[in-house]
Parts: structure tokens; C-alpha cells; sequence
């Protein structure tokens, strides 16, 4: 057997690898977006956003196959056929590294002035990446680069992705970690499982060139992962997207064991939500809650976090905070409640009654909640009774 006897036996035997592993990848990830479809009630933007990953994850399979499919060929349009498919590769792995950051930020803090703070700087070595790889298509090498003979050739410049994609998993434990110092949020999302196998895969990808690993091992951790995330679930209200009342509960037991900053608490009812129930239905009343829910998710300052408490009343939670960031809240919450309204989305109109009440030193979670309750109903009863 000569050596283009021994070459071929070898690329066959990795294209079949590559077959295989992407073509599970692809199974894996269209079963999982199929059982999420089924097993939620409603869609939030977390949703959206894992399910994206997913989607990448599929593109980027899909990507990678191309390229070694039509590597080394000679066909009218192989050459770009391979720059296209390699560069859509790169801008895969790093979109992925992107939307986990932007998963894990909403999934731990379910903050969307946190977020949207944020995004331009989480952007900035996603941009710098698809420039990069843009700049390759137009003078190969930055990156990679396709011989006379379309064999696809890694260089230098390929480093950049794998370093993107380790600066946005370390992000991501940065943020876990720095949520359970915060005192206010929960460290229980299984973020580490997530980002050592996927940075395990890197490694493997990048020092065994040739063997496709990324894009199966992040299929196994995107199961993975929501498994784990079905059996953490007990913390999430589904209708409303918010956090739920054992997660409240959680959060100001841990209280007693840290040294926290200041805390305050502000609950809400919806007026006359027996009203929209029975006018407009059961369904509209959900429409409502759930309404309620996106409200408070884009109304909460940095440090805040939204519960969904009991039945048509919520609370939020805001940390290093003073009396004057309590009464800002209040209004952006009522702002946005009256932009709501006046969009006329839905039939129906949303109010809410408020009270506010600090967390004391010498007080416990029955006190503040109680001191809530209280100032809540005495708006309550003025929005009943306005003389």
C-alpha cells in the first residue's frame, strides 16, 4: 500500500468521524429544541436565547461538515464553498460564547437594564472576532487561508477564536461568582458544568487538529445543562418569567448567614385583576401576569431582581440601595406600566397598588414582608377609596 493509498483510507476514516459525531450533533440539538417546545408553557427571552445556541450549535455542525466534505476537492465553487464554510465556523464558535454570556446574565439575574448595560461590552470581542474573519475572506491568512489545491490551512491569527470563546466562559463563572457575593442572588445554576466540558472541547480541538469535537461535546452540554435546569426550576415562576416565592424565601434566609448590604423590598398587587379575569377571561388574566412580568423585567434597576410572590402580587428586591433608588423603581415601574397601556396590545389595563419597607438590622423575613403587606394595602385602600 503507497502512501496516497494510506492517505485516502485516512481521510475516509475521518470524514466518517466528522459524519458521525456532527450528524448526532445535529439529532441531538433538533431533539432537545423539540422537548423545550413541549415542556414550557410560555416563551421568555432566556428561551429565546438558549434555543439560539442550539440553533448556532446545529449551523456550526452543519459549517464544519462542508468544509471537510468539499477540502481538498476540485469542483466549480469548492474554494469559496470552503472559505465560506470555515468562516462560518469561526463566527459559530464565538456567537456561542456570546449568547451563553447573555444566557447565564439572564438566567441569574433576570435583569434587563443589567443586560442591556452590559451587552456593549459583552459585543466587543464578538465584533472584533467577525471582523477578523470578514477581513480573512478578503485578504486570506488573518485567520486561515485555502490553498491552490482547496486545502483548508489553519494560521496564526485562528488563536483569536479559541481565545474569545475562554474569555466568555471565564465571564460567565465571573458572573456566578459575583452574584453570591451580591447576597441577593442564588448561586444554583450549573454554569461550570457547562463551561469545563465546552473548554475541554476547545483544547481538544485546538491542540488535535483535524479532530472534530467542539460542537458534539457543547450538544452533550446542552442537554446536560437543561436537564440539570429542569430539576433547578422549582426556583422559576413559568407564567411570568420571574423568580418565585421559594426563591424569595431562599434569598432572606441566606440573609441571616452574610454580612449584606442594605435591602429593600417593594410589593405590588394588580387592581382589579378579578375584573380582567372575569371580563376578559382566565387566559387574559395570565396574559396579565405574564405582562406583568416583562414590565418588571425592564423596569428594575442594576442591583434589583423581580419575584412573582403569590397569585396577582410581586415583589422586588433591591440591594445597595436607598430610599431614592426605591421611589425610581417605583416610577420606571409605573412609566412602563402606562406605556403599556397606551399601546392598546391587549384588552385589557394594567395598575398596581405599592409599598416599600427596608430589611433592619434586627429585623427577619416575617417583619419585612409584613412591613411590605402593610404599606402595600394602604395604597390599595386609597386606589379603592380616593377621598
Amino acid at each position: 500500500m503507497n502512501f496516497t493509498d494510506v492517505w485516502m483510507v485516512i481521510t475516509i476514516i475521518v470524514i466518517e468521524e466528522i459524519l458521525m459525531a456532527n450528524g448526532l450533533t445535529v439529532l441531538m440539538m433538533c431533539y432537545l429544541l423539540s422537548c423545550r417546545r413541549k415542556n414550557r408553557e410560555s416563551l421568555h427571552t432566556e428561551d429565546k436565547v438558549y434555543d439560539g445556541i442550539a440553533k448556532v450549535n446545529i449551523l456550526g455542525a452543519v459549517a464544519e461538515t462542508i468544509s471537510f466534505l468539499v477540502d481538498g476537492k476540485s469542483f466549480i465553487g469548492c474554494r469559496q464553498l470552503n472559505y465560506i464554510s470555515n468562516s462560518l465556523c469561526f463566527i459559530g464558535t464565538v456567537s456561542m460564547g456570546l449568547l451563553w454570556c447573555l444566557y447565564v446574565n439572564l438566567r441569574i439575574y433576570r435583569n434587563f437594564k443589567k443586560i442591556s448595560e452590559k451587552m456593549a461590552v459583552m459585543m466587543i470581542p464578538w465584533m472584533i472576532e467577525v471582523v477578523m474573519v470578514l477581513g480573512n475572506l478578503i485578504k486570506p491568512g488573518i485567520m486561515f487561508k485555502v490553498s491552490a489545491d482547496n486545502v483548508y490551512q489553519r494560521t496564526g491569527g485562528a488563536l483569536a477564536g479559541y481565545i474569545t470563546l475562554v474569555i466568555y466562559l471565564a465571564y460567565s463563572l465571573y458572573m456566578v461568582y459575583h452574584s453570591r457575593k451580591q447576597g441577593v442572588n442564588l448561586s444554583y445554576f450549573p454554569v461550570f458544568y457547562f463551561v469545563c466540558i465546552c473548554f475541554a472541547g476547545v483544547l481538544i480541538q485546538l491542540v488535535f487538529y483535524g479532530v472534530t469535537s467542539s460542537w458534539l461535546i457543547t450538544a452533550v452540554t446542552l442537554i446536560f445543562t437543561q436537564m440539570q435546569s429542569y430539576a433547578e426550576n422549582i426556583y422559576m415562576d413559568e407564567l411570568s418569567g420571574l423568580y418565585n416565592r421559594r426563591y424569595l424565601k431562599a434569598v432572606l434566609a441566606k440573609r441571616k448567614n452574610t454580612d449584606a448590604n442594605s435591602l429593600y423590598g417593594i410589593m405590588m398587587d394588580v387592581n382589579d385583576f378579578k375584573y380582567i379575569n372575569d371580563s376578559f377571561g382566565h387566559s387574559m388574566g395570565d396574559k396579565a401576569i405574564s405582562t406583568m412580568g416583562n414590565i418588571l423585567f425592564k423596569s428594575i434597576p442594576d442591583a434589583g431582581i423581580a419575584i412573582r410572590y403569590a397569585g396577582d402580587e410581586f415583589i422586588v428586591l433591591l440591594t445597595d440601595a436607598d430610599k431614592a433608588c426605591v421611589l425610581a423603581t417605583i416610577n420606571e415601574i409605573n412609566k412602563n406600566i402606562s406605556r403599556f397601556n397606551d399601546s392598546k396590545a391587549e384588552p385589557f389595563e394594567l395598575s398596581v397598588s405599592m409599598g416599600y419597607a427596608e430589611f433592619g438590622k434586627d429585623d427577619n423575613a416575617e417583619v419585612f414582608l409584613r412591613n411590605m403587606d402593610d404599606k402595600m394595602y394602604e395604597e390599595k385602600r386609597r386606589y379603592h377609596n380616593p377621598s
